[in-house]
């Protein structure tokens, strides 16, 4: 709504009243001015206090991205487990890893299959 004076439209011509008049009407400037300035203030502090919030959520996730890129595999260790387990296929496969071999005869037995 509008802030609108207390006498716009009922000035008196007379010199006491109009004076009279007037000073009501700069006292309710002056009020709205301040009440201006009030709710200025608090949206200042309600969005500092946002910010704030704001900022903290953005830190969280900025360390669940550190933390995340720590943990993460990459390609190359990917390949690294690769090709070591395949050398490692091959040497059972070979023959050549007798303790594989025996650790999965022995399964093999407590399975049942021989």
């Amino acid at each position: 709504m509008a802030f609108e004076v207390p006498h716009k439209h009922d000035i008196s011509l007379d010199g006491q009243d109009m004076r009279n008049q007037m000073i009501e009407n700069f006292k309710a400037i002056e009020q709205e001015d301040h009440d201006d300035d009030q709710a200025l203030s608090d949206e200042i502090a309600d969005r500092k206090k946002d910010d704030g919030n704001l900022q903290g959520q953005i830190d969280k996730l900025q360390e669940r991205c550190q933390k995340l890129e720590q943990e993460k595999t990459t390609k190359d260790d990917l390949e690294i487990v690769r090709s070591e387990l395949l050398g490692r296929i091959k040497s059972i496969y070979m023959g050549k890893d007798s303790k594989a071999i025996r650790d999965i005869i022995l399964d093999m037995k407590e399975r049942g299959e021989i």
